[in-house]
């Protein structure tokens, strides 16, 4: 198997500049213009997906993305951030975004993305891909229906037209609706007051299938400032899916990333990642990266809840 690099590095990788390509694509544009940090969270166990050594694989995948394109990275440990009342551990993606702002007060952009997603393509960058002006002309879906669970018609539709400037939250949807495995926020008021009504507590009470997911639908359809300042991209642009997974469109190559949703722990999921994972566009690993992983010391859920850095 084509795990993570575990032997010592012989040399110091080097990355093309990715602002400088950007400038000569949008003029007066500039990838600098956008502080993104990468978040990441997971539960603690010792496996996922009944894959060993996936978590080294992602921290692979994640990091060195992150020094490809100038991101900072984040993996937080899930079960540290724990709400009241016995909520599900799938709720503490707020409050580790919240944390993720605080960490990192110089981050115009938090991109959140759950742990089952593989960056296929490395060389995209998410600022110029997803962010700026003519990634969002490219990818937002406007006037489209958004579908629920099973694919039934909600009633719901994107709006028709949306403003680049008002725009805080960048998501995109599924045959069952948006999904909030890989999406970006944008630092601001409007984001301090949605992360709070995200976890409300009578959002948390409620026995709904997909918990935070079903949380940001509902915010979605019943507030329209919400909508106002959000958009939907389709999904091959920032949530492909493998080409198993009925409930969407397959990654195909040059799409950014592979998100495996609800792959559970079936032998099915460890064959399915490897494919991928070998499809993966292979790029130089820095040596940092290799040295930590090299030496067990890759910052892998070592984010915890209940305090700054």
């Amino acid at each position: 198997m084509d795990g993570p690099h575990t032997e010592p590095p012989s040399k110091t990788s080097t990355f093309p500049n990715t602002a400088d390509k950007l400038h000569n694509i949008l003029p007066g544009w500039s990838a600098n213009k956008k502080k993104i940090v990468m978040v990441t969270g997971s539960s603690g166990t010792s496996r996922m997906l009944g894959i060993p050594d996936i978590k080294e694989m992602i921290y692979e995948n994640r990091k060195t993305y992150a020094e490809m394109h100038g991101l900072e990275f984040m993996w937080a440990n899930m079960t540290s951030y724990n709400l009241p009342d016995g909520a599900p551990i799938y709720w503490n993606k707020i409050p580790i975004l919240k944390d993720a702002f605080e960490r990192f007060p110089d981050a115009e952009w938090v991109w959140w993305m759950d742990v089952d997603i593989i960056i296929m393509n490395m060389t995209l960058d998410i600022s110029k891909h997803v962010l700026s002006p003519k990634g969002m002309a490219q990818h937002v879906l406007l006037d489209e229906p958004i579908t629920g669970a099973g694919g039934a018609d909600t009633g719901y539709r994107t709006p028709a037209t949306y403003k680049p400037d008002d725009i805080n939250f960048v998501i995109s949807k599924d045959a069952w609706g948006m999904n909030v495995g890989n999406f970006l926020m944008r630092r601001g008021e409007w984001s301090k007051w949605l992360l709070d009504l995200w976890i409300e507590p009578l959002y948390i009470a409620q026995n709904w299938v997909f918990p935070e997911n079903d949380g940001w639908t509902h915010m979605w359809k019943h507030h329209q400032i919400v909508k106002d300042h959000a958009v939907c991209m389709d999904q091959r642009s920032m949530n492909a899916y493998p080409d198993y997974n009925f409930l969407g469109e397959h990654w195909q190559p040059g799409d950014h990333i592979v998100h495996f949703a609800g792959c559970g722990d079936s032998p099915q999921c460890e064959s399915e990642w490897m494919k991928y994972w070998n499809l993966r566009e292979k790029v130089e690993v820095p040596m940092t990266v290799q040295m930590k992983l090299h030496d067990g010391t890759a910052e892998i859920e070592d984010v915890q809840g209940g305090g700054k850095r």
